[in-house]
């Protein structure tokens, strides 16, 4: 599995798992604007969420989490801006959430959810 194939693969047991775990409501996959990209964008009990997905296979780098720099970070409210005024969002609070995703070697993986990581 190629670096793309790896981050799709980690993008969707996210998914399921904010799905079928935590009932969250997926709205969005891979948002594009002229800003950036948002990885997923889904809403729970009236709150939408803006979540930014690392998969890795190594920790060599560090934690996935620590790869979302205060430039990322700001990055990210732009584009929840530019969502929320595109899709017409006003009434909602938002937050920014990071998962991260452990490949392990058998195909399965760990996950580590931080709600309202910045």
């Amino acid at each position: 599995m190629n670096r793309k194939e790896l981050g799709r693969w980690g993008e969707e047991m996210a998914s399921q798992y904010l799905i079928h775990e935590k009932g969250y409501h997926i709205i969005d996959r891979n948002y594009r604007c002229p800003i950036g990209e948002i990885d997923l964008v889904a809403i729970y009990q009236k709150t939408l969420i803006f979540i930014e997905v690392k998969t890795r296979r190594f920790l060599s780098f560090g934690l996935p989490a620590e790869s979302v720099t205060r430039n990322k970070q700001r990055k990210y409210h732009l584009l929840s801006q530019y969502y929320m005024k595109e899709k017409g969002l006003y009434d909602l609070d938002c937050r920014f959430d990071i998962v991260e995703v452990f490949a392990r070697p058998d195909g399965s993986c760990n996950l580590n959810h931080i709600i309202n990581a910045f």
